[in-house]
């Protein structure tokens, strides 16, 4: 019964998100006028370097995540090259933007990980997790930090104001999360979860998952590392915008997008629709419009961001199709004996 109702959420699932993107996309654009859709997009070709430079930023931003993985990984003494954590980080970007599963990027990134490294599975399935992790609490913290710089705003409208609660919410989850599990080894204090340990399936595997989780405690340097990183990364997603906003001929300081942008950033990570097309927009007309920026115009912005960002999503998919093409062409000449196989030695006389 459980496994036909799987099934069946398989299927519904992915065609619920993409009805709920084409929905909001719809609600969205339906009061809007045509002639300003082709001024808009009129503009906006017309300040085309603009739109290159906020690729460049895009590029840049990813960059950052690339090296903030490098770090994390060292921690768990995996050693891949430069080029394979950049490979699979924008392997995982392509998933991100197109699939339509939740958080489809860590999952073929935790795949890639495990399969380059047996000996260390869980590890490094781990460090996906705190990847991510570190990323979304400096975000948020980064989040709390500035919305006092606009505090005016956020009290004055509904949109910013409950988006703001949130991230007082989020950070609040966050730092009790942060200490329930680090500020001791809970399989060495408590005794339900000694008890769990000693369970004959899962146990072991927690405690490994765990204790691949807490050895980070004792490198603060690494963590310091990889939220500077963060902030690279945040620093370049937030300018870019700025470039597209620039495109657009949106007249808005940069502290606005400062202060605006990474909450988008925070809140369109859940996964309601595919590259979270429809939340997205409408938290750029809820947020932008608090800034006085006209809805329309808001729509394109958040359009242009993932573009931009679907852009090196794109790129990414082609390394994807290329290493499938190379592992492939490997195997099949393998099987028909292609591959050159060592000599036999020749026969003593």
């Amino acid at each position: 019964m459980f496994k036909k109702l799987a099934a069946v959420w398989r299927w519904v699932s992915p065609v619920a998100r993409v009805t709920i993107g084409v929905v909001l996309l719809y609600w969205l654009f339906r009061m809007t006028d045509r002639d300003e859709i082709r001024e808009i997009i009129s503009r906006a070709v017309s300040r085309g370097w603009w739109m290159g430079a906020g690729l460049a930023c895009t590029f840049l931003g990813i960059a950052a995540c690339v090296v903030r993985w490098k770090y994390v990984l060292k921690v768990q003494n995996i050693h891949f090259s430069n080029w394979q954590v950049f490979h699979i980080t924008f392997v995982g970007q392509f998933f991100n933007a197109f699939m339509l599963g939740a958080c489809g990027g860590d999952v073929i990134r935790a795949y890639y990980t495990v399969r380059n490294s047996a000996s260390r599975r869980t590890e490094a399935a781990a460090t996906i997790f705190i990847d991510r992790g570190v990323g979304l609490f400096t975000m948020i913290l980064f989040c709390c930090v500035m919305i006092p710089f606009r505090i005016t705003m956020f009290l004055d409208n509904d949109g910013p104001r409950y988006a703001g609660v949130m991230m007082l919410i989020f950070m609040v989850i966050s730092l009790l999360g942060i200490v329930i599990l680090f500020e001791k080894n809970i399989f060495e204090h408590f005794a339900l979860f000694r008890r769990i340990e000693a369970m004959p399936k899962i146990g072991a595997l927690l405690r490994r998952s765990y204790d691949a989780f807490f050895l980070y405690r004792g490198h603060r340097g690494v963590l310091g590392m990889a939220m500077a990183l963060t902030l690279v990364n945040l620093g370049m997603a937030t300018m870019a915008c700025y470039c597209f906003g620039q495109t657009l001929s949106i007249d808005l300081p940069f502290i606005d997008y400062l202060v605006l942008f990474p909450i988008i950033n925070v809140l369109s990570a859940v996964p309601l629709t595919p590259g979270s097309l429809g939340v997205r927009e409408g938290l750029f007309v809820s947020l932008f419009g608090a800034a006085f920026v006209p809805p329309l115009q808001a729509i394109f912005l958040s359009l242009m961001v993932y573009a931009g960002g679907a852009v090196w999503s794109l790129f990414g998919g082609v390394l994807y199709v290329i290493s499938s093409f190379q592992r492939d062409g490997i195997t099949r000449a393998a099987a028909a004996g292609w591959l050159d196989q060592p000599e036999d030695p020749p026969a003593q006389k």
